[in-house]
């Protein structure tokens, strides 16, 4: 007999947990305040750093445990990807409305990302009510990796700054280009969001075609039963 996979493991768990750290990391990001005006503006980013650590550690374990303990669930494989998008979508809208970044970062960044999602949604439910499944692409791997390390680069970046000003030293590097780094690594977000978004399109004319082919299969079926 085949055993049953428990729907909340510690994988699905951890999983679950970036849902609950993404509106966390949302108020953090808003809170982002300029270390030349706010004396302690680095707790903040020093917060945000060690959420943004839990999460990304919350990523790389919830596969690897699962692997381990064979705890992979259809559940896990649907929602990882989910989860993953969620945070990262939530952090754009943040840095878009912050004070210290806004003025940097595009509204239309995490809009363009939400639209990406709609369309990974739209792309998925015709696969499921055709019977098929659309398999997670090593295009959203590497997106996940790249974007990761990216925003991990950029918060502890402006950790080090204010860090230093926060404690009376001197900022190792200027607030522009801690702005100009937010605005490409939003732009860099949506990049590899459609390039995996590319990927996942290839499938549907096939999928298409499959499901014409079926309809002229059953069309044929019903014709030969009414003759």
């Amino acid at each position: 007999m085949r055993k049953r996979r428990a729907l909340f493991n510690l994988p699905n768990c951890l999983t679950l947990s970036r849902f609950f750290f993404a509106p966390i990391m949302l108020v953090l990001t808003l809170g982002l305040g300029d270390p030349e005006r706010e004396a302690g503006a680095w707790k903040t980013t020093a917060a945000a750093c060690a959420v943004l650590a839990v999460v990304l550690l919350t990523d790389l374990f919830d596969g690897l445990i699962a692997r381990v303990r064979k705890e992979v669930t259809n559940f896990g494989k649907i929602m990882d990807p989910v989860a993953d998008s969620t945070f990262f979508m939530t952090l754009l809208f943040g840095l878009s409305a912050c004070d210290r970044f806004g003025a940097w970062v595009s509204l239309w960044f995490p809009v363009l990302v939400l639209y990406r999602e709609i369309a990974i949604h739209i792309f998925r439910r015709y696969a499921a009510l055709k019977g098929n499944a659309v398999p997670a692409k090593r295009s959203g791997k590497i997106k996940m990796f790249m974007q990761s390390v990216a925003t991990a680069a950029f918060f502890l970046l402006t950790l080090a700054r204010d860090w230093q000003l926060g404690h009376g030293g001197t900022a190792p590097f200027g607030e522009n280009f801690l702005r100009s780094f937010a605005f490409w690594l939003s732009l860099f977000t949506v990049a590899m969001n459609y390039w995996s978004l590319i990927e996942y399109a290839r499938d549907v004319p096939e999928l298409v075609a499959e499901y014409v082919g079926q309809d002229e299969g059953e069309s044929g079926e019903n014709g030969e039963k009414a003759a």
